[in-house]
């Protein structure tokens, strides 16, 4: 039925939902989205609480949660909400280096983006001060500072340090994207972006651990694709699924792999993991800074790639990532940043979205994810659409323009569009536990909205 819909549509044009999209239209649109980003962006730092450069986001508890606590909403500040905003805003202006309103919110930017690096690697969270006392055995050291939420309250000494989490290869990848971008845009290069190393050093390959979640959904072990965290997983001389299940379900008992450690960075429940929108997220980094065929882990972060689009499980892509179009964002600007040729895994990605695209335009994630999550499921749906017409596949303009015109009007009056889960806390809180933004899916609207004028306002 759905499908005879958007046959009808074709015939009928965008006339019949009200609206027809204009170039002009689009600018005036796409110059408030900026106003608001620009007028969002924090000015001035309040000690651990807000910072100058950042803007704002959430962690949002949906539901009660053991040792999490009561269904809250807190604001945040984290690495992937900064480089989020600040990765689709540089690409709009290269794409249109005259909005200099965007130059200037990156350089603005920039001194906060650093606040989450250490050498060339990146972190989820900032380093702060502890919320309270984190071993029984000893006093926190004088001037110790962890990784946390900067507004989130957590209660117990085991949660908190879980929270301290280690470095990882997501927000590296972007992390150094963004200055790779910032070097491009303003000229500075200072030999600072990571080297493919750095991912390559940390592989699914000879392990002698595996992720339960990674055993469930069916990732295939010994993938040779890149792993999510930076650091030493706990090892078993043989490891069994029964093994793992016993040592998390203990997982308050010091003497379990899941157990996090006082003052020591923490891979979450012991063991590294896979999820195949990090591995594209690397991808775009290295494709990025022409590092790709350097990397030994190409091979088998492209497998593990098209491994999932393949299954056509669209919402267990990403571990940590629920809403189901978020993956075919991921992996439709990896595609882009390698300069893909096409390829039937492109053209999969492109059939899901044409057959699940609803007839006013709109997608839907599943109903446990922020109650279908809508909008960002629909922002991320047309940035994909794009970046697929942008590498050359047969886009029909009438499906992108039916999207654009959806969201267009759901902008809201200040010029923002409603923040959808950009990010969970992955396994058995990646329904319960999400990130929000405001700027980010209006960052990622200010790119669609380039990329329509470049790429989707013709046949």
């Amino acid at each position: 039925m759905r499908g005879v819909l958007l046959i009808l549509l074709s015939f009928l044009g965008l006339r019949s939902f009200g609206q027809e999209i204009s170039l002009k239209k689009i600018e005036l649109q796409k110059q408030k989205a900026l106003n608001y980003l620009e007028n969002s962006q924090i000015k001035t730092t309040t000690e651990n609480k807000a910072f100058a450069g950042e803007w704002p986001a959430y962690m949002h508890m949906t539901n009660a949660f053991v040792l999490l606590g009561k269904s809250e909403k807190y604001r945040d500040s984290n690495c992937f909400n900064m480089t989020g905003v600040f990765n689709a805003l540089a690409e709009a202006y290269l794409q249109d280096t005259a909005q200099l309103q965007i130059k200037s919110m990156l350089k603005n930017a920039y001194p906060e983006l650093l606040s989450y690096r250490k050498d060339s690697l990146f972190n989820f969270w900032k380093l702060l001060p502890p919320n309270r006392d984190l071993s029984r055995k000893t006093n926190n050291p004088e001037g110790l500072l962890v990784r946390r939420p900067t507004h989130y309250k957590l209660n117990t000494r085991f949660i908190n340090n879980a929270a301290n989490v280690a470095f990882d290869n997501d927000d590296t990848s972007m992390g150094n994207l963004s200055l790779y971008y910032y070097s491009k845009i303003f000229g500075k290069n200072n030999g600072q972006n990571v080297s493919y190393a750095a991912f390559d050093k940390y592989l699914d390959s000879n392990r002698k651990a595996y992720h339960w979640h990674n055993f469930l959904v069916k990732i295939p072990r010994e993938t040779n694709a890149f792993l999510t965290w930076q650091g030493k997983e706990r090892e078993f001389k043989r490891w069994s699924f029964f093994k793992a299940a016993m040592h998390n379900l203990v997982f308050y008992l010091p003497s379990s792999c899941a157990n996090p450690r006082p003052f020591v960075p923490y891979i979450p429940w012991g063991a590294n993991d896979i999820d195949a929108v990090v591995n594209a997220n690397i991808l775009t980094y290295l494709g990025s800074t022409n590092q790709i065929e350097k990397s030994k882990g190409k091979t088998g972060a492209e497998k593990l790639i098209y491994y999932q689009i393949n299954r056509g499980r669209w919402s267990r892509a990403g571990m940590y990532y629920p809403n189901k179009y978020h993956f075919h964002y991921a992996a439709s600007r990896s595609m882009l940043a390698g300069k893909d040729k096409l390829n039937a895994n492109g053209q999969v990605i492109l059939s899901h979205l044409l057959n699940t695209q609803f007839p006013d335009g709109h997608f839907e994630s599943r109903r446990k994810v922020n109650k279908k999550d809508i909008l960002q499921s629909t922002v991320y749906g047309l940035t994909s659409l794009l970046n697929l017409k942008e590498l050359g596949y047969n886009v029909p303009k009438d499906r992108i323009d039916l999207t654009m015109s959806y969201l267009l009007k759901h902008q809201n009056e200040d010029g923002s569009w409603n923040g959808g889960v950009f990010f969970s806390g992955g396994t058995v809180v990646r329904n319960v536990l999400h990130f929000k933004s405001e700027a980010y899916t209006t960052a990622l609207m200010v790119l669609a909205m380039n990329k329509w004028a470049h790429f989707g306002s013709t046949h």
